[in-house]
C-alpha cells in the first residue's frame, strides 16, 4: 500500500502518518517527549495485544514517564485537534 495510511497492526481504526509528530528518544529507558505537538494531546499507549497501560492528556514538550512500563514494543497514540497519529515505542532496559 503507498498511501498515507499507517501500516501498523494497530488497534483501532486507521491513522493518518504524520512525519511532523516524533517520539524521542526512541528507543528508551525511562521517559519520552512527543515533538510536533502545539497546545496539548490525549495520549496512550498500548501493549502490542491493545491493552492501554497508560492514557494522560499531556502538554507540549512534556516528558512521559515509562518506568512503569515492562521492556518491549509499544503503540502510542496521540490524539491532537488535528489528527491522530499512532507511532511505535520501544523500552529498553539501561545498560
Amino acid at each position: 500500500m503507498t498511501n498515507n495510511i499507517e501500516e501498523l497492526n494497530t488497534c483501532s481504526s486507521p491513522t493518518i502518518k504524520s512525519v511532523a509528530i516524533s517520539l524521542y528518544p526512541n528507543p528508551t529507558s525511562d521517559y519520552f517527549q512527543i515533538n510536533g505537538i502545539v497546545g496539548t494531546a490525549l495520549v496512550s499507549i498500548s501493549d502490542l495485544h491493545c491493552r492501554v497501560l497508560l492514557k494522560k492528556q499531556i502538554n507540549e514538550n512534556e516528558k512521559i514517564s515509562v518506568d512503569s512500563l515492562p521492556k518491549g514494543v509499544f503503540i502510542v497514540k496521540i490524539s491532537t485537534a488535528n489528527q491522530i497519529v499512532e507511532k511505535k515505542l520501544v523500552k529498553k532496559i539501561e545498560s
